[in-house]
């Protein structure tokens, strides 16, 4: 028992020091998998509703810094049930396209009237957000841009998961250490040894040796 106690407090102590200098994000699975964790969408506005007025045989464009693997969803509508080709690109993309030649495109709607869409960009950079207008009249396009971010939300509990575990550990190695301890010995009272018995020298009777008087014929023993 007691070195099951001093090795498994030992080992839950190294444990705790281990998640509290490489954090709790390396238990964040096993937590996920008790139900520890949550998750919470966070939206940031990037280009707010935006009144773009695109010229006839034209284009137009709204530049955006993104981060990679961070989704991001947006919003046009082109006004009086118009229609306008619609392009999203990187600006080495975007740099090429301008130039005529051949670019690859992240996302491409040709003719778009009110249209909603969700991209993840795989690298930061700048995206552009292109309004391409073939026709010969005017366009009047809004526009607006957001990332959702899902920001995981950690229990307590596990946010202090190293503290916990190597106050744990310290617990146990104490309640072995304890237990190893030899428990003192009763201390033995020795029996009282028994007077020794002496005769009367009056009557020989047998008296203890601290008598004054004998037990039979009462005279003096000193």
């Amino acid at each position: 028992m007691r070195r099951w106690a001093l090795a498994i407090g030992l080992l839950l102590m190294i444990a705790g020091i281990f998640v509290l200098s490489q954090g709790v994000q390396i238990i964040t699975p096993f937590a996920g998998f008790l139900g520890l964790v949550s998750h919470v969408q966070t939206e940031r506005l990037v280009i707010p509703q935006t009144l773009l007025t695109v010229p006839a045989s034209s284009n137009a464009f709204l530049p955006a810094d993104l981060r990679g693997g961070v989704q991001v969803k947006g919003s046009l509508v082109v006004g009086v049930g118009q229609e306008i080709g619609f392009y999203v690109m990187d600006e080495g993309n975007f740099t090429l396209w301008r130039a005529g030649k051949p670019s690859l495109i992240l996302l491409a709607k040709p003719t778009a009237i009110s249209y909603n869409f969700t991209i993840t960009p795989q690298t930061t950079g700048t995206y552009y957000f292109v309004f391409d207008n073939q026709d010969t009249a005017r366009r009047v396009v809004i526009f607006s841009l957001s990332t959702v971010e899902d920001t995981t939300v950690l229990s307590p509990v596990i946010e202090y998961a190293g503290y916990l575990v190597f106050a744990l550990g310290i617990v146990m190695f104490a309640i072995g250490a304890r237990t190893g301890k030899p428990r003192p010995k009763p201390e033995v009272v020795p029996a009282a040894t028994p007077a020794t018995r002496v005769h009367c020298r009056f009557c020989g009777a047998e008296n203890a040796t601290d008598r004054l008087f004998c037990e039979k014929c009462g005279r003096a023993q000193r």
